[in-house]
């Protein structure tokens, strides 16, 4: 209990005098080159349906838990003469709002609003918004196609017009300006929020970065390369490696690295300090069975999926694959017995937006294919410059995160990009600590899930016993920018069956270049077991 007060005091600490009600109507809204698709007014403890939910976000019998009492507001923005962005607002009743506002991003290449993060937005008291990007759906290649201006929003765009546009909308509703503006999102969420603080330095003073997909076409590109490396989509060649055989291979890399940190819980702790050699698993070591084991050319192969990428003149672009993830974002590449990536974000974007080409096809995709695709630049989707000199110079904080066995956005990703921002503003390592940090999450697949403690406030819904700073991202990431108290460790937590109820496991995780290492005494299962320790 005494935690969770703790949590209200912070997350109640701007909010509102009890003023008179507000009312939900369009009549209260006039925004620029808007038109208001519904509005309406929820009890908490509600659901509500979405029946306009299109089947790649979840279909039309798609609902949402309302968290807090809100209005909630659905509005189309106009961006050009072709295009428009879906907008959604939750805002909680005046006496319920602490103040602040909380944009949101998306995933994959977009299309779906982003209600985890409203949810946990508005339950908290955040003014919290959503989009759509541009377009409806996190699958196809249509509404790219022909489309620049579209193609645009989900580039770069969208997100500016969110933080716009919220910002408008709170000071219509409450009759004031938010105090502080925040943003959360990963994956594609990630590198909209470092994007944002790149280009518009201005919209927020606080960005939730998880795993971000910068360099975000090689991100994708990186899976058609890796896919032809192992055989596809011959899926017949003596060098082709079989999904069943990869999970056999990613359940021996954790079987060997996962002791070396002391505690033997299915988690690699830092596979980027660890090297594997795929001839251990050939036929004849007796380390797979004879139906799993592999073959001289599937040594080759497999020995090639962890190689980095390097672009048509031979530069390394892209960090290698990470040890002990699931590689099935390459390997599952068949369809009933035919060559297709079950990975559809490459398709999809190289034939609506990089090529404007409905008949084309991964399946001889090749490091041209990705060079292409970074000189067309579509949207300006490659978030990847690391100037974010105008975000540091007012002020600005950023909270990155990154699972060490995700199987999307290679880890060592992050750790490169950091370094790069660094560099580019020529900063001691307490000076790029005091505006950035960048939390390794040992056992955490793609931004959330997997055999480690993974949950840190940014899965729905919240633990009402995790409502802290060292407990939840986004209240960490508040304490800093209004308080000027930096997070030294984010505690993540495993739960049984992922009922919020049954704590399974804790631990303290570290920011970069710091990682967390167990003392060797207590249970490894107490976060106080475990302590951020610099490099070795």
């Amino acid at each position: 209990m005494k935690v969770l007060t703790q949590a209200i005091t912070i997350i109640a600490a701007s909010a509102a005098t009890t003023a008179a009600y507000t009312p939900c109507t369009s009549d209260t809204f006039n925004l620029p080159n808007a038109t208001i698709d519904s509005i309406s007014h929820h009890q908490n403890n509600t659901t509500i349906p979405l029946p306009l939910t299109v089947n790649s976000c979840g279909g039309p019998a798609s609902k949402a838990n309302i968290t807090n009492s809100i209005c909630r507001l659905v509005v189309n923005i106009s961006t050009t003469a072709t295009s428009s962005v879906r907008i959604e607002a939750w805002l909680p009743d005046p006496e319920t709002w602490n103040g602040r506002l909380l944009a949101t991003g998306t995933g994959g290449i977009g299309g779906c609003i982003d209600y985890t993060t409203i949810q946990n937005g508005a339950q908290l008291g955040f003014a919290s918004f959503g989009t759509n990007a541009g377009h409806d759906g996190s699958e196809g290649y249509e509404f790219f196609l022909g489309k620049p201006e579209v193609i645009n929003d989900f580039g770069y765009r969208a997100v500016h017009v969110e933080a716009e546009i919220g910002k408008e909308v709170v000071t219509q509703y409450y009759g004031r300006n938010p105090e502080r503006s925040y943003y959360q999102g990963c994956s594609t969420g990630g590198r909209q929020g470092l994007q944002s603080a790149q280009l518009y330095p201005g919209d927020f003073n606080g960005i939730i970065a998880g795993a971000p997909g910068i360099d975000w076409l090689r991100i994708v590109a990186s899976k058609g390369i890796l896919a032809r490396r192992v055989g596809w989509p011959d899926i017949h060649s003596a060098g082709y490696v079989r999904p069943e055989q990869w999970a056999a291979i990613v359940q021996k890399q954790v079987e060997i690295y996962d002791p070396l940190d002391g505690v033997e819980d299915g988690v690699i702790d830092d596979p980027t300090q660890h090297s594997f050699d795929p001839e251990i698993l050939a036929c004849g070591t007796g380390f797979l069975n004879d139906s799993l084991c592999l073959s001289a050319a599937q040594v080759q192969s497999v020995r090639a999926a962890y190689l980095p990428i390097a672009n048509s003149t031979g530069q390394i672009v892209y960090p290698a694959f990470g040890l002990g993830a699931d590689t099935s974002v390459f390997s599952d590449n068949q369809v009933d017995g035919k060559p297709e990536l079950a990975y559809t974000i490459l398709q999809d974007f190289w034939r609506g937006a990089v090529y404007n080409d409905s008949t084309w096809t991964p399946h001889n995709f090749s490091t041209a294919d990705m060079d292409n695709a970074l000189k067309i630049s579509p949207g300006g989707v490659n978030a990847a410059s690391p100037d974010l000199t105008r975000f540091y110079q007012k002020g600005g904080k950023i909270i990155s995160y990154h699972g060490c066995s995700d199987e999307t956005v290679t880890p060592r990703l992050s750790m490169e990009y950091y370094v790069s921002v660094q560099a580019a503003l020529n900063l001691t390592l307490d000076e790029i600590h005091s505006f950035y940090r960048l939390f390794w999450v040992p056992g955490m697949h793609h931004c959330s899930g997997g055999p480690g403690a993974s949950a840190f406030g940014q899965s729905y819904p919240l633990d009402p016993g995790s409502l802290s700073p060292e407990r939840n991202v986004l209240l960490a990431l508040v304490e800093w920018v209004e308080r000027g108290t930096a997070p030294e460790a984010l505690i993540g937590t495993k739960y049984e069956g992922d009922v919020t109820s049954k704590v399974e496991a804790q631990r303290k995780h570290c920011y970069y270049p710091n990682r967390s290492v167990w003392d060797g005494s207590g249970g490894p299962n107490a976060a106080g077991s475990w302590n951020c320790q610099g490099p070795a």
